[in-house]
């Protein structure tokens, strides 16, 4: 490791049920101040370059309502649209994404 380089961890903790349903997630940053954080849902990708592919883990508990769940996938899109314009600067892609999300939102009455 480079002298300015340091390490982070971020440690996600899976409570499992006795059918290996999720039944509580926390998890927590190195970084952060705060102590272990709860969750209801998440979502986790990596890219592999050697097979220029995706793989991805998305677990949610089962007091995880449908209505979160949309909002959750909502604001995952407006993520991903700043992500595509922040990583590659195309704004097309980026306005896309976005137009996609205002859409979802409004079929899934996230948004009114």
């Amino acid at each position: 490791m480079k002298s300015k380089e340091r390490k982070a961890n971020i440690n996600i903790e899976v409570l499992l049920n006795e059918n290996n349903l999720p039944d509580q997630i926390s998890w927590f940053a190195s970084d952060s101040k705060k102590s272990n954080d709860f969750a209801k849902a998440f979502m986790l990708s990596f890219w592999d370059p050697k097979l220029k592919n995706s793989s991805n883990i998305d677990l949610w508990t089962k007091e995880m309502t449908m209505e979160e769940m949309k909002f959750f996938i909502f604001q995952n899109l407006l993520k991903m649209s700043g992500l595509i314009q922040k990583s590659t600067g195309d704004q097309e892609l980026s306005k896309l994404i976005k137009n996609f999300a205002s859409e979802f939102g409004k079929k899934s009455n996230v948004l009114k």
